[in-house]
């Protein structure tokens, strides 16, 4: 019996164990079912098909929340990524991070959709919690983007961390989109023609 009692609580204590792995944690917010999830990313699903994602990265000696915001916003533009908004958020256990809403065409399509990403960086990582849909649903989803976001803990801050305590980024906007392989390059503007000599006296 004493045997057996031992071998279940190292079976507990080896579930909790694992469980500490796991370097965020949210809850699936009202409406949204959790369709896959793992130590490196979550995956949620609304009966509308908007999707929510948190993801973990790992970060890099010097990666601060200004400059993986300007990689972010940079990369998604030239993307066909159109910033809309940002403005500064907050994780349930008190981590300052940053709310990007974007608005975006698939290429080839007339399927307009939003993309909300909420950027989170401790000195071990970078978290996003991501919201994307048809655009039809923007307004309703991006509503409660703060209350999706407060149900979000977020883990790999440093004693006296300057990372996780570190400054909001400077107010972004997207770059021009890289041109899309097989469309036409859009017409340099004409130049002005040279004023004609004046005639001699």
């Amino acid at each position: 019996m004493f045997k057996n009692t031992c071998s279940f609580a190292l079976v507990i204590a080896a579930a909790g164990l694992l469980a500490g792995c796991k370097k965020y944690a949210i809850e699936p917010p009202v409406g949204f079912v959790e369709v896959s999830s793992h130590s490196y990313e979550t995956r949620m699903k609304a009966q509308d098909d908007v999707g929510l994602r948190v993801h973990r990265f790992e970060n890099v000696r010097g990666g601060t929340l200004g400059y993986w915001a300007a990689d972010l916003v940079t990369k998604l533009g030239k993307r066909g990524y159109v910033l809309t908004n940002q403005q500064p958020a907050r994780s349930k256990n008190g981590r300052e991070g940053t709310r990007f809403d974007f608005d975006y065409t698939i290429p080839g399509t007339d399927a307009p959709k939003f993309y909300t990403v909420v950027l989170f960086v401790t000195d071990e990582y970078k978290f996003t919690l991501e919201l994307a849909g048809d655009r039809e649903h923007a307004k309703a989803y991006q509503a409660r983007v703060a209350e999706i976001t407060r149900e979000l803990k977020v883990r790999g801050c440093k004693t006296a961390s300057k990372i996780c305590g570190g400054p909001q980024p400077p107010k972004l906007s997207s770059p021009p989109p890289d041109p899309i392989p097989g469309l036409p390059e859009p017409p340099e503007p004409a130049t002005p023609a040279a004023p004609a000599a004046a005639p001699s006296p």
